[in-house]
């Protein structure tokens, strides 16, 4: 078999030549502009000696286009520019500006073959079509010939949505968030839809949420009230009523404390590695912990998926934790066995590390 001697992506510009019409428009120009690299981007000459990678031609129709491409035409070997016909943004035609009476001459005058006034009129319908090019490749991250995390939009999004690109900031596996969860993260206040909608997304498991998870909370020394001829509150206030804001006791109950996230349809694979010490866990807390504003206790709960469960033999070679991996049942059990559950809770202090808490075993 010869050599393939085509320019990269040459497969996909033959495909954009033979069906133009399975590509969208500043798809199509951004493709046909990354074949030719030699030459200037789209709307960016400077003068008639300049050669840009695309022309952009109208086509003239009074019927309604199905496709924003109509045709494609030249390569990238031959030096002349490719070139892309489109009934987009045409200043003749059904939605052009132009009189029907001059779009049917121009019509008629293509019967002739005579094409001089719709060259002419190809003069402007390039440069308005490669200004807007422009202005969406500017705002659009996958039309950017640089890398996504050094387009100016990617800067953009992490300055407005506090991504850490630029900063440094990395998961513990060294990756950093993703930029299409920049809506997500730059919202506020932060949802739990969006939560479960950045985990699904990222760690590809199905998992449920349940809000206000009540929990006690401990009350900080100043804040205890003391009886007694010096008897005071926190902050200098004076005793009023139980609840009011006098309280019984060092804890108080927080309806909204935290919140139990529910993994389900896990694999024995997936389940160890979201389990404490796995690394799936510890991009899940880290996901967690950027992702939550407030200081919430957060509760996890594993499923594994139905028939994943299989029988154990103790040995070195196949470590087993008992009611996390392992689960002690009679020959013949066929039920479903119980969820494994754990908590995160932060640890006093600002930093990002955490405490795990066992909540309950298995049977």
């Amino acid at each position: 078999m010869g050599a393939d001697d085509r320019p990269p992506g040459g497969a996909v510009i033959d495909r954009l030549a033979t069906r133009p019409q399975d590509f969208n428009l500043f798809q199509a120009i951004s493709l046909l502009e990354r074949a030719a690299p030699d030459a200037v981007a789209v709307g960016r000459a400077q003068g008639p000696r300049e050669r840009e990678a695309v022309r952009l031609s109208a086509f003239v129709s009074l019927a309604f286009e199905a496709s924003d491409v109509r045709e494609v035409g030249g390569t990238a070997s031959t030096g002349e520019p490719f070139t892309l016909t489109t009934p987009a943004l045409s200043l003749a035609g059904s939605g052009g500006p132009l009189p029907l009476p001059f779009v049917e001459l121009l019509l008629e005058r293509r019967q002739r073959r005579d094409h001089a006034t719709a060259d002419f009129l190809d003069i402007f319908n390039h440069r308005f079509l490669a200004f807007l090019y422009r202005s969406r490749r500017k705002h659009h991250v996958a039309l950017n010939p640089q890398a996504p995390s050094r387009s100016s939009l990617a800067s953009t999004l992490d300055a407005a949505s506090a991504l850490g690109l630029r900063t440094g900031v990395r998961a513990p596996d060294g990756s950093a968030l993703w930029l299409r969860h920049a809506g997500l993260l730059g919202g506020a206040p932060r949802s739990m839809a969006g939560l479960l909608a950045m985990l699904r997304d990222r760690l590809g498991v199905q998992v449920q949420g349940t809000q206000f998870r009540g929990g006690w909370l401990a009350l900080e020394p100043d804040a205890f009230s003391r009886l007694g001829s010096g008897m005071r509150l926190g902050q200098g206030q004076h005793p009023q009523g139980l609840g009011q804001p006098a309280v019984l006791g060092k804890r108080v109950w927080d309806q909204g404390a935290g919140i139990r996230l529910a993994f389900s349809g896990l694999s024995r694979q997936r389940l160890h590695g979201l389990l404490p010490g796995g690394a799936d866990h510890a991009l899940a807390q880290w996901l967690v912990r950027r992702f939550m504003p407030q200081d919430l206790d957060v509760a996890m709960t594993l499923r594994l998926a139905p028939g994943a469960a299989r029988s154990s033999v103790l040995g070195a070679a196949n470590p087993m934790r008992l009611g996390w991996t392992s689960w002690v049942a009679g020959p013949n059990f066929r039920g479903a066995l119980p969820p494994v559950q754990h908590a995160l809770a932060r640890q006093a202090g600002n930093d990002d590390t955490t405490r795990i808490t066992r909540i309950t075993g298995a049977a």
